[in-house]
């Protein structure tokens, strides 16, 4: 009896134990947690960095866009979630200064490799708001001593002996149209360097679904977010604030879409009406279709063209989304060589067309910085980029003739044809235009800009509209309003 009173003391004893061992394994994490809060920022930190690190390599290797190799690596679980803003927002510092850190790294004698280029942007203090990235300026510097040798010459990023292209963050093929441009080194500088900064985020009031651009407003200030009315077009929004698509009012439901304002106020050149046959030529995934549909109030003939399918048919389910229905959709030759049976078949049957012609990009730098280098594609044997940008821009610009003539034989006497670029460059735009003009296809065309535009038309004793970042806050747009005659 004894015996077995005993055992079940011990055994007791050994329950009590077990029980204390959960409770302590419970709370290890929760301990840890707490002791090591300092540890795992760190942590963070350091995964920030070499996943901004990996990305740029990747960019030097394949010429890969930043933003589609951070989907990429998020949408594979190479990036964690919780880090992919601030890798993108790094990337993006990194980017908008490539030009002038490589500049003060060849000028310390150092590799310009993607690794010196993140470290020197931080630890010099070249990029702002270094705390974001939980990272601290006086640890970097002790890790990476060789940062001192940038830091010797100049704490700021930029030196007195630094040249005005470098300083402007402009690639060689963009240089010389630019310089055209904009006539005086000053107004160059002001020009170029709104580029550099990054880009508001604006929606377009889908009037489809919302009457009034006040009822959307209101939505997103009563969710607690700081937005205003666009200066220049009349349906847009301007957010104040850095805020994720999803969490905006409307935006899941296609009652607002995110649209910069410069596109919004060149869409509207169109002015299409309602029971119009109006062409949007050079869709892609749809952004101005749905505008134009808008426009139109859902009613009337609507047609996408491009040459690409798939690309099309991404703008199907953003249809749906914003309540359009009189859309169809068409692909069209991509040999431009070769008369298209669909676009002959509709000769000069369209009311309206819009002509959103593939270009350089360059007023869209913004929101791409790193396009100033991927535009040109990766570097010739001699390590030179200027070529391939050069040589890239020399064969773009056929293509947008052809467009234009092409897309000019669907106008009807009459009618409207709108030619778009978001590039700032002259050989893509008026040039385009006045050699249009010129040529056999533009014998019965005529500029006809609107008189009550928003915005003058300014370019080419006020044929055209160009639209800056300095001056209208909006991206880089260049658009000429043609009329054909009636007869």
């Amino acid at each position: 009896m004894l015996l077995k009173a005993s055992y079940i003391k011990q055994l007791a004893a050994v329950r009590m134990r077990s029980f204390r061992m959960r409770i302590i394994f419970c709370l290890l994490p929760f301990q840890a947690l707490a002791l090591s809060t300092s540890s795992y920022n760190t942590l963070l930190s350091n995964n920030i960095v070499k996943s901004a690190i990996r990305i740029l390599k990747e960019q030097d290797i394949r010429n890969t866009p930043v933003d589609a190799a951070l989907r990429r690596r998020v949408k594979h679980k190479e990036i964690h979630t919780q880090e992919r803003r601030e890798v993108q927002e790094l990337l993006l510092e990194v980017t908008r200064r490539q030009y002038r850190i490589d500049w003060r790294l060849k000028d310390a004698g150092l590799d310009c490799s993607p690794e010196n280029r993140v470290i020197v942007a931080l630890g010099a203090g070249f990029i702002p708001r270094i705390a974001n990235f939980g990272l601290d300026q006086g640890s970097l510097l002790q890790s990476h001593p060789w940062v001192h040798d940038v830091l010797q010459r100049s704490s700021t990023l930029e030196v007195g002996n630094m040249d005005l292209q470098t300083r402007l963050e402009c690639p060689d093929w963009a240089w010389p149209g630019l310089q055209k441009v904009f006539r005086t080194d000053d107004e160059l500088a002001i020009q170029a360097k709104a580029l550099q900064n990054p880009a508001p985020l604006d929606l377009r009031v889908n009037t489809i679904k919302c009457q009034s651009r006040e009822d959307a407003l209101r939505e997103i200030r009563n969710a607690g977010f700081e937005a205003m009315p666009t200066p220049w077009s009349p349906i847009g929004i301007r957010m104040n604030q850095r805020v994720p698509l999803g969490k905006i009012p409307g935006l899941l439901t296609g009652v607002v879409e995110p649209q910069d304002e410069g596109s919004q106020l060149v869409t509207s050149l169109v002015d299409a009406k309602p029971g119009e046959k109006v062409a949007d030529y050079c869709a892609g995934t749809g952004g101005k279709t749905l505008q134009l549909s808008a426009q139109m109030k859902n009613k009337g003939r609507l047609v996408s063209l491009d040459v690409d399918a798939d690309r099309l048919e991404r703008g199907r389910p953003r249809c749906a989304k914003a309540g359009v229905s009189n859309v169809q959709r068409q692909t069209v030759q991509a040999d431009m060589t070769r008369r298209d049976k669909w676009c002959k078949r509709q000769k000069r049957s369209f009311d309206r067309v819009l002509v959103d012609a593939p270009c350089s990009g360059v007023g869209s730098w913004r929101r791409k910085p790193d396009a100033r280098r991927t535009w040109s594609g990766l570097k010739d044997s001699m390590n030179n980029e200027s070529n391939n940008g050069i040589a890239r821009l020399e064969s773009l610009l056929p293509l947008q003739q052809h467009i234009l003539q092409r897309a000019a034989r669907l106008v009807k006497p009459g009618g409207r044809l709108v030619y778009v670029t978001c590039s700032l460059l002259p050989q893509e735009n008026e040039q385009q235009i006045e050699r249009f003009l010129a040529g056999e296809e533009g014998l019965d065309w005529k500029v006809d800009p609107p008189s009550n535009f928003p915005i003058p038309f300014e370019v080419c004793d006020g044929r055209y509209l160009r639209l800056t970042p300095a001056l209208h806050n909006t991206d880089g747009f260049f658009a000429a309003v043609l009329r054909r005659d009636q007869t």
